[in-house]
Parts: C-alpha cells; sequence; structure tokens
C-alpha cells in the first residue's frame, strides 16, 4: 500500500469519526457558563439560547453564572475545560477588551478558545441631559474644541465598552472630556439625568426611557449602523467622525481544538434559534439585537476588536479600577 493510499484511508477515518461526533453530539449535559451574575446581557441570551437547544437536541443544557474580574474567572474556567463541546462559554466584547487592559491572564483570548457564533450585540447610545444646549455629535464636537475639558462624561466604569466608546470618540475627533467611571452602568443615570455629569455613554436599555421622557437628548448611536432599537438617531459615523463604530456584542464560545463537526453543529443550531422571529422579538424587546453568523465571522470580529482595543488602551494608558 502506498504512502498517498495511507494518508487518503486516514483522512477519510479521520472525518467519518468527525461525522460521527456531530451526529452523537451531544449524548449528555451541555453548560454554559457566563462569567458574570445573574441577569446582565450574557445571561438573558445564554437562557433564552440555553431553553431552545434543550428543546432542539433532548439534551439538558444549564447555564452556570461564574462572575469575577471582568469575567476572567469564568473565562479561565472554561479555557481549561475538555474542548468536546459540553463546556461553552457566552462572553460580551469584553473577550477582546480585558486582555490588554489586565495584562498577563492566564489564558490565551485567541489560541485557548473556539469560536463558534456571535448571538447578539447592544448598542450604546451617547446622550447629553437635555438641559445642555447640544442636540447633535457635531455641536458636542465643536463645544469641546471651543472649550476643551469643559463637559464630562460618564460611563458603566473603567476599561468598560462604553468608556472605550468615549475614549474613541475624544480620539478620533480631538477633543477633551473628563471621564466619570461609575460602577455599573444603572448608577450612572441619576447623576447624568440631575446634570452633575452633562454627557453619558450607556446602553439603549438604560437611556431609551429617559430620551423618550424627555429628560436625555440622545445625539447618536455608536454602532455603525442604525439600531433597530432606536431608528431614528443617528449614528456617530452619520454625524462625522467617518469609521467610528462600538458595538458591545455577545458570543458564543468553547476550549480551544473542539470538533469542527461539533462547532458546525452547535453554529447552525443557534442561527436556526436566532432566526426564529419569537426568538428576535425577545431579544429586541429587551434592548439586544440578534446577530449570527459563521465562526469565522465571529473570530474575525473578536480579532479585530482585540487589536484596535488594545490599541487605544495603551495609547490611552487605561487602568482598571
Amino acid at each position: 500500500m502506498t504512502l498517498l493510499r495511507i494518508l487518503a484511508l486516514l483522512l477519510v477515518a479521520l472525518a467519518s469519526t468527525a461525522g460521527a461526533q456531530a451526529q452523537k453530539y451531544p449524548d449528555r449535559l451541555v453548560r454554559i457558563v457566563v462569567p458574570y451574575p445573574a441577569g446582565g446581557g450574557s445571561d438573558t441570551m445564554a437562557r433564552l439560547v440555553a431553553q431552545r437547544l434543550t428543546e432542539m437536541w433532548g439534551q439538558p443544557v444549564i447555564v452556570e453564572n461564574k462572575p469575577g474580574a471582568s469575567g476572567n474567572i469564568g473565562l479561565e474556567g472554561v479555557a481549561r475545560s475538555a474542548g468536546d463541546g459540553y463546556t461553552l462559554v457566552l462572553m460580551p466584547s469584553n473577550h477582546s477588551i480585558n486582555p490588554p487592559l489586565f495584562g498577563n491572564l492566564p489564558f490565551d483570548p485567541i489560541k485557548d478558545f473556539t469560536p463558534i457564533v456571535a448571538v447578539g450585540s447592544s448598542p450604546v447610545f451617547v446622550a447629553v441631559n437635555s438641559s445642555v444646549p447640544i442636540r447633535t455629535v457635531g455641536e458636542l464636537i465643536a463645544k469641546l474644541r471651543a472649550s476643551p475639558g469643559s463637559l464630562s462624561y460618564a460611563s458603566c466604569g473603567n476599561g468598560t465598552p462604553q468608556h472605550l466608546a468615549g475614549e474613541l470618540m475624544k480620539a478620533t475627533a480631538r477633543i477633551d472630556m473628563t471621564h466619570i467611571p461609575y460602577k455599573g452602568c444603572s448608577v450612572a443615570i441619576p447623576d447624568l439625568l440631575s446634570g452633575q455629569v452633562q454627557v453619558g455613554f450607556s446602553t439603549v436599555a438604560n437611556f431609551n426611557p429617559h430620551i423618550k421622557s424627555g429628560k436625555l437628548t440622545g445625539l447618536a448611536v455608536t454602532s455603525k449602523t442604525r439600531s433597530a432599537l432606536a431608528p431614528d438617531i443617528p449614528t456617530v459615523a452619520e454625524s462625522g467622525l467617518a469609521g467610528y463604530d462600538v458595538d458591545v456584542w455577545f458570543g458564543l464560545l468553547g476550549p480551544a481544538k473542539m470538533p469542527p463537526a461539533v462547532v458546525e453543529k452547535i453554529n447552525r443550531d443557534v442561527n436556526t434559534i436566532l432566526a426564529n422571529r419569537d426568538i428576535r422579538d425577545k431579544l429586541l424587546q429587551q434592548y439586544y439585537e440578534p446577530m449570527g453568523g459563521t465562526p469565522e465571522q465571529f473570530a474575525n470580529l473578536i480579532q479585530t476588536d482585540l487589536v484596535r482595543w488594545g490599541s487605544l488602551i495603551r495609547a490611552v494608558g487605561i487602568k482598571v479600577d
């Protein structure tokens, strides 16, 4: 038997084994780790997905909350798990922010994980207290160029996507604005409503009710395209900062070296779930936009954000609390 024939037989055997793995997967309980407390975006999406996968697979898919260190504790546990598809993690875009922010993490965000599918996103709003005579991002930039540092902006905390959205605007527009970090998105709202802080970067869920009531003025969404949750509000890019794009995404990953056939199955089934009108409506009702796509697209999103946020964090000198 020639060497080429032996290699061909080995490839056929490997393909057959991978196919068999996908056909019988899952044959026992699957865990989706959420490295944050219950009630947040990752938790909400994980529970919706877990419920539907349980119905599709006929096997229990459970959510385990393992909070701590901005998600790093839960991520480390998943990175050390077997790459068989029975331990997954639903992680927000902090997956690409934490490595340059913390440095020397006990895992590699690329090498130690298998991207499976982007599940959803949460647009960020730029808003001002309604008493501030600013109605567009262009007016905000003009004000800060005329009076550098005259306004302060609130974020959900140092190193959060909302903080990075503010710093990216400052760097892109070449303006100066004082950052006021809060211990979470919701706790910043009272100071913004009272006018102690003039500008805010936060989620649609936090700002939308106050924009509708007239207490806040929504200037723009930070995402690449307008949000279905607030279609009348322009993007920052539309408002004059070409190329500006910040989205808080949430995605499903597994440990490294997962069988490709298993990754393909999970990806296909989650995309099927996200295409369901009922699921899409539930996500939109909770201020999240469904995503989906291929593992390759999700991997590219992680890598792209890792590079750009790393560059911004180092350039600005952002530190965690």
